[in-house]
């Protein structure tokens, strides 16, 4: 099986069990072509969940448009935020670029389908952590 169809298997597979157990409606999360999915949190900002192969890591970044003071904002919030995440985030302006990210890696090796289902449910459990948290300050920026 090829890595590409390796991750569309995955996703469908999250997506599937994220739906049955109604942890993310469909009209949260859109499909980005087989790399990762994004969650819908507010129109400056997003969740975008993807696997490094490679690496063999599970990302969950809390993606800013285009717009630095979301950035500077959450960055000023860093401690309480954290404490609310339940861990340390690795945050990154990107000084040269208009983005900028918020995010949290695991160690995950996707050609190991038998620890998608741990995966799967981490996930189910750290999204709606993220949404809550980041969502909660849309309307103090």
């Amino acid at each position: 099986m090829s890595l590409k169809d390796l991750q569309q298997k995955y996703w469908s597979t999250f997506i599937k069990i994220a739906l049955i157990k109604r942890k993310l409606s469909s009209n949260e999360y859109r499909l980005i072509k087989t790399v990762g999915i994004d969650v819908a949190i507010c129109k400056d900002y997003h969740l975008y969940i993807s696997i490094d192969s490679r690496k063999k890591i599970l990302t969950i970044k809390v993606y800013i448009d285009s717009n630095k003071k979301y950035y500077n904002f959450f960055e000023n919030k860093k401690l309480e935020i954290e404490d609310q995440i339940g861990s340390k985030l690795e945050w990154r302006n990107l000084e040269n670029n208009k983005s900028s990210m918020i995010m949290k890696s695991v160690e995950f090796d996707i050609y190991n389908e038998e620890l998608w289902e741990d995966s799967i449910n981490y996930l189910l459990l750290e999204i709606p952590k993220y949404r809550d948290v980041f969502k909660k300050y849309e309307n103090e920026i």
